[in-house]
């Protein structure tokens, strides 16, 4: 045998850089769309070396048994890289193996057939040996038979083509061009095979140099890439492992695509567990009816985004239109923001609150006012401590806040009920926004301020004095303005100062009231 013939050697190069690519992919990691490649590109490589010894051999009956294997090659290889392509398109091995065992059927039969020919005559009508470029290779007249199960095979790589031109829409723009020139290379056989036929020329071992292009347009298409690191994922398997919810929502409303993460979310709405396939083809809007905007999201048109709270845990959604010139596809991302809302809400509380007493200040207190809304009978209270300036300059400051921290805690025992507001409006001075008569209110304060006094004697603090405080009482409908009622208490408060402190003042009233 002649190996250093050029036309030899250049099949034996395509050969071993078949085996090259089917040995790197079937290394570490293993996945199924690999396996089916590196199957296509060993059975490419056994064809090419079986049909090197048909080149190489005269004998009649030993080439017919080498074209006899090398059906395996030339019917199998189809099969395998439509499974590469449909695995890269959607990652179900289960589905994946059952479809190509189903289409594998004819190619069994195709290849039984094909061994047993000798007996029933059924694949080949003549077989003769001929001569071309000083080569000897077998001419074979195929009947209507084989004829049929040779367009089957033909039928597979064109859906493989297919596939793979359709799979270059679902990636990345970086690997499209490897896409493409898959393609390319599983279509080109059939191109090259029927253009030779069609022209009349006559190239020794057609099918092996046809088979061996394919398998080095596989490697061009894959240069840039290591065959031992991962390759390329699925869109299903980037969608199971993303932390955001991923949702695909039809013309109709209908789901098409759901991952895990979004399952999860409405798990939490419906309060059991949802996996994928129970919102496949489900109403959007009846899946996520707790979702307040989703539907208002996807009748706009345009991209929204909102935040919505379900089952106690809190999502940002963002809602995508998509292929506005054909049938709308909504693309809705939801984003768990729940950690992110608890430290807000933590941040948010801390901000409200004044940091020496654990009361509301005065920006959260001018806050409940505007919620506190339509409520007759509405008492605001300003109390401010006496003579206070005096405790600081005798005891030290440490137990002037002293005295404001046990006030605070005191005041929180006194008028804590439901509507009820507490704040320190700044230094030794206090608003209290309460419900009920004028007269209600007038006994609660005047029990808090006696509470107040005996409070040195009920703990171990180094002030003996009482603590007193003066106090302006307004009453006031809704609607007023803050600045208003504040003023009016304001004056009363400074009238009961005026009249010799630790005492009520009302407006509106005459003389003020001892506390």
């Amino acid at each position: 045998m002649n190996w250093i013939d050029p036309y030899i050697f250049l099949l034996m190069i395509l050969a071993i850089g078949a085996s090259f690519v089917a040995v790197a992919l079937l290394k570490s990691p293993r996945k199924l769309l690999r396996d089916f490649l590196a199957g296509a590109a060993a059975l490419s490589s056994l064809f090419i070396i079986l049909t090197i010894f048909e080149l190489q051999i005269e004998n009649r009956n030993a080439m017919i048994i080498l074209r006899n294997f090398q059906q395996i090659s030339i019917i199998f290889a189809p099969i395998l890289l439509f499974g590469y392509a449909k695995e890269l398109h959607r990652e179900d091995a289960k589905t994946t193996l059952r479809l190509t065992g189903l289409l594998a059927l004819p190619s069994i039969l195709d290849v039984t057939l094909a061994f047993t020919d000798k007996w029933h005559g059924w694949m080949r009508e003549s077989v003769t040996v001929e001569t071309v470029w000083n080569y000897t290779e077998l001419s074979i007249t195929s009947t209507s038979v084989n004829s049929v199960f040779s367009s089957y095979s033909y039928a597979i790589s064109l859906l493989t083509v297919f596939l793979l031109v359709r799979n270059m829409f679902d990636v990345p723009k970086h690997y499209r061009s490897t896409l493409g020139l898959s393609a390319v290379a599983v279509i080109l056989p059939i191109v090259s095979i029927t253009v030779l036929s069609l022209l009349e020329v006559k190239v020794p071992g057609m099918f092996a140099l046809s088979y061996g292009s394919m398998a080095l347009l596989l490697i061009i298409a894959n240069r840039s890439r290591d065959f031992n690191t991962v390759w390329p994922v699925s869109r299903q398997l980037v969608l199971e492992n993303l932390s955001e919810g991923i949702l695909l929502i039809d013309a109709r409303g209908c789901i098409i695509e759901a991952n895990r993460a979004i399952c999860d979310m409405a798990s939490h709405i419906h309060k059991k567990d949802v996996c994928p396939k129970d919102l496949l083809h489900q109403r959007a809007v009846m899946v996520f009816n707790g979702v307040e905007g989703l539907e208002k999201s996807m009748e706009k048109g345009g991209d929204t985004e909102f935040s919505v709270e379900a089952g106690e845990r809190f999502y940002d959604i963002a809602v995508t239109k998509l292929k506005e010139k054909r049938q709308p596809i909504w693309l809705v991302v939801a984003k768990e923001v729940t950690d992110q809302k608890v430290v807000e809400r933590e941040l948010e509380h801390l901000a409200s609150l004044d940091s020496l007493t654990g009361l509301k200040n005065r920006k959260a207190f001018l806050s409940e006012y505007e919620k506190a809304g339509a409520v007759e009978d509405r008492v605001f209270v300003l109390m401010d401590i006496d003579y206070f300036k005096n405790f600081n300059d005798t005891y030290g400051h440490v137990a002037g806040d002293e005295v404001l921290r046990a006030m605070s805690e005191l005041l929180g025992e006194h008028f804590g009920k439901e509507g009820e507001v507490v704040s320190r409006f700044g230094g030794e001075e206090f608003g209290i926004l309460l419900q009920g008569a004028p007269e209600e209110v007038e006994k609660r304060i005047t029990r808090f301020c006696e509470h107040l006094k005996r409070l040195n004697k009920e703990t171990d603090s180094l002030i003996r004095e009482e603590i007193t405080v003066s106090a302006g009482i307004h009453a006031f409908t809704s609607g007023e303005e803050f600045d208003a009622v504040y003023h009016c208490a304001d004056r009363a408060m400074y009238q009961a100062k005026r009249n010799g402190r630790d005492q009520l003042s009302f407006t509106g009233r005459p003389s003020p009231v001892k506390s």
